[in-house]
Order: C-alpha cells, then structure tokens, then sequence
C-alpha cells in the first residue's frame, strides 16, 4: 500500500522531491503546494503529476487521507509548517535547517513523540553514498588518523533573505563531519562578511575542533560563479578528496600522504584511485529512508535528536559570529 505523500514549498529543490517521490513505488505525491499557481501548473505539467495542487498548505494537512508532508520551504516557516503537521497527525520530513532554534527543535521533538509521527530533518549528504563509503573506510583504519579536513561549499544564490550563509550551508559541514568523525566537535569559531544586505552573512568561515584532535576548516556562500561542494580529507595513511558536482569519480583517494623518514618529511605520489560507488542519488535514498521509518515506524537516521545537535552547534557558531570569531566551546 503507498504512503500518501503531501509536498509543501515546490521551488527550486521541492521539484527534486517530486522527482524522487515519483522514483519510489511506494509513494504516491497525492498533494502538492506553493504560493505561486505558474509553479504548480509546471510542475504538474513537467512530471505528469494527477496531485491536487493548492496554494495554501493547510488544505493538505486536512486531507485525512495524506500519511505524511515534505517541507521544503524558507527556514524560517519550518517550525510552524511542521508543528501543524504534526498536530494534524503527520509524519514529517523538512529541509535544513530543520528549525532555526534549539527551542523549536525540541518542541518537535517532543510533539512527534507524543503524536507517534515520524520527525526527520533532511541532511541529504548522510544518504550520500560517496560519503558513506568514505566513513566505511575511515572506520576500517584505512586512513589511520585523520588529522583535517577541509571542505567548501560555495554557489551562484540562491541568495536567503531569511537566514544567513551559515545556517544555509554548515547544516552540511556539520552533518558530514559529525557523522565521519562520529563525534560532535568540542569548539567552534566561525567569522563572516555582509554585502548584500545588512545583519546576513554572505560568506561564512568555520573552524570546528574535535575530541581527537582533528580540525575542520569550512566556507560558505553564495557570492561565487558557479555551485561548488566538495572537501578533502586528510588523514596519516591517506588523502580522501571528494567532489559533489563530478560527473564521474566523485570520490579518490590519494597515497601520497607525507611520512617521515629519518627525522625529514617525504613524500611519494603512488597517483590516486577511486572505490565503486552506488550512483543512486542522494535524495532518493534519504526519501526511501523516511517512507521505511514510517512503515517500520523507527527512528530516522536523521531523526530529531540529530537534528537538534546541528542546530546547537549551529547556535553556538552564530555566537561566535556575533563576537567576530571568539572561539566558543561546544557543550550539548
């Protein structure tokens, strides 16, 4: 039997739930939702959806028939869009960030619980699967320690108004480097410059520091020619580079990671290689995670809980930006 599938915010990624939606044989996008009447009759066009289609989400959240909601419009509704989902008796699925506070995190947290409704933000790269090979090998002791990892995420827009480079983009850096790591950092640092518009970062640089003594350095924004995400991995056996936007090779790996001999640093270039990796994309994979959670009625691997660490760590950057990078200590 098929989840009935509402989609609330069908802009520039809700048409990429569509189409992963309509890759599932489990799902039935039975409602669709955004302010604009042009965007709905194109997107129904494009994709040949029969979905209903409104202006107003809470005509989906009364349909007693819809089991669950994607969210995906600005962060700042989030909190309320999810709420009312919630209340109404809805499995939830909503874009990053997944609240703009700790607070309202929690409070959703604690409302799915009571409601028994699967909560799930959508951190996609934890569905990647470069990424989760990359953590498969760091596990199996293939890369030794990993000292850095230095990692970039950049853009052409879209440019927010509701929220800053940060909470834009470090949901990413966070969820990437908590998972690898499989620890959350110890202190953050973070600084970042206005140019648009006053009081919202266009570009943020983060520096987070862990436990085992690894160290992350980050850039976000959305003032670049053209989209950018990728990182690289540096640990004491091997390099890792990973590249979100390569058509091919996503994933290498480097052995010529600098080594000491007789007290002097060497280096030999033994080139590169890169591991299979599944080329089901991202979105699919996380989408057919939430339709499972919701028929095995189980906690997302992406649930609440580990939305809430982001966000507070997210919190304590913005601290740090607002103190012109003062270093923060991380205590959840």
């Amino acid at each position: 039997m098929k989840i009935n599938i509402g989609v609330i915010g069908i802009g520039r990624f809700g048409i990429n739930y569509l189409r992963a939606f309509n890759q599932l044989d489990d799902a039935n996008v039975s409602w669709i939702c955004s302010r604009s009447r042009n965007t709905l009759d194109k997107a129904k066009n494009e994709l040949g959806l029969s979905a209903k289609a409104t202006k107003d989400y809470k005509d989906i959240l009364a349909d007693k028939d819809i089991d669950a909601v994607a969210i995906t419009t600005p962060a700042i509704t989030h909190y309320k869009i999810a709420k009312e989902a919630l209340l109404a008796g809805k499995h939830v699925i909503v874009e990053k960030p997944a609240t703009t506070s700790s607070k309202e995190c929690e409070d959703l947290i604690s409302m799915s619980k009571r409601k028994n409704k699967v909560f799930m933000a959508a951190h996609i790269h934890r569905y990647n699967p470069g990424i989760q090979k990359l953590k498969e090998d760091i596990d199996s002791g293939k890369f030794g320690k990993i000292n850095f990892i230095h990692y970039t995420h950049l853009g052409n827009g879209p440019v927010r108004t509701d929220i800053n480079a940060l909470w834009d983009f470090f949901p990413h850096t966070l969820t990437i480097c908590n998972y690898l790591f499989d620890q959350i950092p110890v202190s953050v640092s973070a600084n970042g410059a206005c140019f648009l518009r006053e009081k919202i970062e266009d570009i943020v640089a983060v520096n987070l520091k862990y436990k085992n003594g690894a160290y992350v350095t980050a850039t976000g924004s959305w003032l670049y020619p053209f989209k950018r995400m990728d990182f690289v991995v540096s640990g004491e056996k091997l390099f890792a580079a990973f590249d979100d936007y390569a058509k091919k090779e996503k994933l290498k790996y480097y052995n010529n990671a600098p080594k000491m001999k007789d007290g002097k640093p060497t280096i030999e270039d033994k080139g590169y290689m890169s591991p299979y990796i599944e080329e089901t994309k991202p979105l699919v994979l996380e989408l057919k995670h939430f339709l499972e959670c919701i028929r095995n009625n189980k906690e997302p691997l992406t649930g609440g809980e580990e939305a809430l660490k982001v966000i507070k760590i997210l919190e304590y950057a913005q601290k740090s930006l607002d103190n012109n990078g003062r270093e923060v200590r991380v205590r959840l």
